[in-house]
């Protein structure tokens, strides 16, 4: 197969473990969206994630704390066109406070939905607030209020909805999280609330058992007097802790039937290296057929670079097949105890550069608040300076750099301006 570049880009920000920022050094700053025709990879999308101070990070794993998400869709012949963007803002704790995503109509980036966040003393989620955009203005959806106990264990989500009569949020449902004596847990039960009795009614359940080797989540549902199995996960391990295989089952009212089972092997450390996709063939009493396999790489932080997926050909054996997909990610070291702030935008104007990563061509498109020329210089992380680009005088530009002969790696972009600079940091990968 012609590997022209590989794929499976990050759409969505993770949102609700705020906790969980990543206490590494590295930071996720670009991914790319590609998939197989069974000959090449064709690229999707593009995504480039900016972070205006070096104090917050994110990975794949971890709660991704940038300042501005944007993605790009890929049009042919190297054009790229404005997708989606996230902007998020933070308090001095580094919590995200809002998260708004905007859509691109063609012309202009315009508001879509915002999650609002409030925290509790101990720096945990307290509410998440949903919003839409009305066209001037942001309207409530729903509300998530989140419940900790004295362990500082998430105990209770409940989830109520906007009532624009009343204007005040309504109790729609609720999970109710339970943890045994060494704080694992053990079991959530979802509620939904019904408005003629004012009382929360048992929908469905989700049991959690542990062992040494062997951990299951049961997933059962309420059918008006008691909760009735559902379908099941059960991972199994090494001695190590490394995961090996994952079944998932669902209940016919009388045994368990296989359905999917995933195995994990050629492990860096705990990191697998390969991932097994089959589906239970229930030809002749039954057996294992695989589906697709994924091989995975990952940098010295433990984070993943790239994801490879090939499907199953029988009586041929792996091979890339139309729909297969391929992932890259783009990592940067950072200090999470420094406060300083990257001069990425500022007053004076703003850029977008794509795509992220750029193969052949790195777009630039830059609009000044003030009529003014420029020069746009291009230079590796040692600081040598590789291309420079006069601006004539004018509010906005358009222009390309080719970076066909460049080495994959990082680099930064300095416009500078007869009234201020805008520096933005950049992927090559070919």
């Amino acid at each position: 197969m012609k590997r022209k570049m590989l794929l499976l880009t990050l759409a969505l920000p993770v949102v609700l473990c705020q906790n969980l920022q990543a206490q590494t050094s590295s930071r996720l700053v670009a991914s790319s969206d590609y998939s197989s025709d069974g000959a090449s990879l064709n690229v999707n999308d593009s995504t480039a994630y900016s972070y205006y101070t070096s104090a917050r990070g994110g990975d794949l794993n971890n709660t991704l704390k940038y300042d501005v998400s944007t993605n790009w869709l890929f049009l042919g012949d190297s054009a790229f066109s404005n997708n989606y963007k996230y902007l998020q803002t933070f308090d001095g704790n580094n919590n995200i406070l809002t998260t708004i995503a905007q859509s691109w109509n063609g012309t202009n980036w315009v508001n879509w939905s915002n999650i609002v966040y409030t925290y509790n003393s101990m720096g945990n989620v307290a509410t998440i607030t949903y919003q839409s955009w009305g066209g001037t203005s942001w309207s409530n959806i729903g509300q998530d209020v989140y419940s900790y106990n004295t362990a500082n264990q998430l105990y209770l989500d409940q989830y109520n909805v906007w009532n624009s009569l009343t204007t005040s949020f309504l109790p729609s449902n609720q999970r109710i999280f339970y943890y045994d004596g060494s704080g694992r847990l053990i079991q959530e039960v979802d509620q939904t609330y019904n408005t003629g009795s004012s009382l929360y009614e048992y929908s469905a359940e989700t049991s959690y058992s542990y062992s040494l080797i062997t951990n299951t989540t049961t997933h059962s549902m309420w059918d008006g007097s008691a909760f009735v199995a559902d379908n099941m996960y059960t991972e199994t391990s090494d001695s190590s802790g490394d995961l090996l295989t994952r079944l998932y089952q669902t209940f016919n009212g009388s045994v368990w039937v296989n359905q999917t089972l995933s195995v994990y092997s050629g492990f860096s450390g705990t990191l697998p290296g390969v991932q097994i996709n089959q589906s239970w063939d229930t030809t002749g009493g039954g057996f294992w057929a695989n589906n697709r396999k994924y091989m995975y790489a990952y940098n010295g932080f433990g984070q993943m670079t790239s994801s490879i997926a090939e499907s199953w050909n029988p009586g041929v054996g792996w091979q890339f097949a139309s729909g297969d997909p391929a992932s890259f990610y783009f990592y940067e070291t950072y200090d999470p105890s420094s406060t300083s702030v990257k001069n990425v935008a500022n007053n004076f104007g703003s850029v977008n550069v794509f795509p992220v990563p750029a193969q052949n061509l790195l777009h630039v498109d830059l609009n000044w608040n003030e009529a003014q020329s420029a020069t746009i210089g291009l230079y590796d992380m040692s600081g040598k300076q590789i291309s420079n680009l006069n601006v004539p005088f004018g509010s906005k530009f358009n222009g390309s750099i080719p970076v066909n002969n460049l080495a994959n790696g990082m680099y930064v972009i300095k416009i500078s301006g007869t009234q201020g600079q805008i520096v933005k940091q950049v992927v090559v990968a070919h």
